[in-house]
């Protein structure tokens, strides 16, 4: 009895470090170190599970509607609040490692384009008039580069480039 008990415990303990070394982070399956999600899941683009954020074409979107990089001061924004001169694209946020990620998880580029089919035409660094903001995103925010003052990270700064 004591033997059995003795190799019952030494299954179970077994099992429990094949599960744990199996649930390790998605990331360190596809070779690279994505940063887990940040606090504010809205405030910054990240990867992995339930994430908010899809890499579409060369672009960052937020629930179907594009995210630009105003820099470090200004944070990233809706394509429609600044000016495109203001657009910083810094290659880690644009870089090869997030096509990686979404196309092991196509879901999710298949739920954008079905819920966002006006989007399908879209190619890194397009940029959209006030026309397309009125057709699609009319009412969102504060309106034709008026600025942001949605969720921000704590480090940037508010308002935003100068109009």
């Amino acid at each position: 009895m004591k033997r059995l008990s003795l190799i019952l415990a030494l299954a179970i303990f077994l099992a429990g470090g094949a599960i744990g070394a199996m649930s390790a982070p998605a990331q360190a399956q596809y070779g690279y170190n994505y940063p887990p999600p940040p606090q504010n899941i809205y405030a910054t683009p990240w990867v992995g599970p339930q994430t908010p954020w899809v890499f579409y074409q060369g672009d960052w979107f937020l629930n179907g509607v594009m995210y630009n990089f105003f820099g470090n001061k200004y944070g990233w924004a809706p394509y429609y609040t600044y000016a495109p001169a203001y657009i910083v694209r810094p290659h880690n946020w644009y870089a090869p490692k997030w096509q990686t990620w979404y196309k092991r998880n196509p879901h999710y580029w298949q739920n954008f384009r079905r819920q966002y089919p006006y989007w399908a035409g879209h190619k890194p660094g397009r940029r959209y008039d006030e026309k397309f903001y009125n057709r699609h995103h009319h009412g969102q925010g504060e309106g034709w580069h008026r600025g942001y003052h949605g969720v921000r990270p704590p480090e940037a700064g508010h308002g935003g480039p100068p109009r």
